[in-house]
């Protein structure tokens, strides 16, 4: 059974993000911050606004991929590099959003709207791809581009059978992200799926605002009854995770 969580303490999300995950991952996860914040930044204030307003405070993506990729051996800039890829995925999808929907008066503030929204968001998915890339491993690049296809498939799903929701990313990044992360170090792939699945629901726990440390790693260990090939990284988080 999971947590309940109305009975665990709660922290602060920047104590969460900034502080606690900080002790695991080491400086990677302020690399992958400072890598996002290095491609988004142009010579374009209104670029600069847009995506300054998508940028996440929690990197929930990143950090899957950087403790699946500990998992394994591989050389720092390319699964900080890979952690961001998954974040800007994340990001572009965000930028999408502003398109309008359904039946709108085309103004001339509609058109600039719309093809600011379509410009920039495909920008972060170029930013994305080529950080992937950058990681030298085709199979990585091959995962990278198939998350790709699935968000644009789901997209477009979305628009045409329910325009009026917002669009889910969430299970398809989360996935990908574990997914990603382990074909980076070479895991085996009964290791892969299981990462990948459990990866879904550990990612919905990091992203929520008011979930501690704590409660993160009871969810990711209760996963194991289902998936026990979670069990590694629960351990490689348990044992580099700092005494309280």
């Amino acid at each position: 059974m999971l947590p309940d969580k109305r009975k665990l303490q709660k922290i602060s999300p920047a104590a969460v993000v900034e502080s606690n995950l900080e002790w695991l991952l080491g400086e990677d996860l302020a690399l992958v911050r400072g890598l996002i914040q290095d491609r988004t930044h142009t010579d374009y204030p209104f670029v600069d606004e847009v995506l300054s307003d998508v940028m996440p405070d929690h990197l929930p993506r990143a950090i899957i991929t950087l403790g699946t990729s500990r998992l394994g051996h591989a050389m720092q800039e390319h699964r900080v590099a890979l952690a961001a890829a998954i974040e800007m995925l994340h990001m572009a999808v965000s930028v999408h959003e502003f398109i309008p929907r359904g039946e709108v008066t085309i103004t001339e503030h509609q058109r600039v709207l719309m093809g600011s929204a379509i410009l920039i968001g495909d920008y972060c998915f170029s930013q994305a791809s080529s950080l992937a890339a950058s990681t030298g491993n085709p199979a990585v690049v091959a995962a990278f581009s198939d998350a790709l296809a699935q968000l644009s498939e789901r997209r477009v799903q979305t628009l045409i059978e329910t325009p009026h929701q917002p669009h889910a990313d969430d299970a398809i990044l989360y996935a990908a992200a574990a997914e990603v992360g382990a074909l980076l170090v070479g895991l085996p792939k009964p290791l892969r799926y299981t990462l990948r699945e459990a990866a879904a629901s550990f990612g919905e726990v990091l992203s929520d605002s008011e979930t501690s440390v704590a409660e993160a790693f009871m969810h990711l260990e209760a996963l194991t009854k289902d998936w026990p090939g979670v069990k590694p990284l629960s351990n490689w988080l348990r044992t580099h995770r700092p005494a309280p």
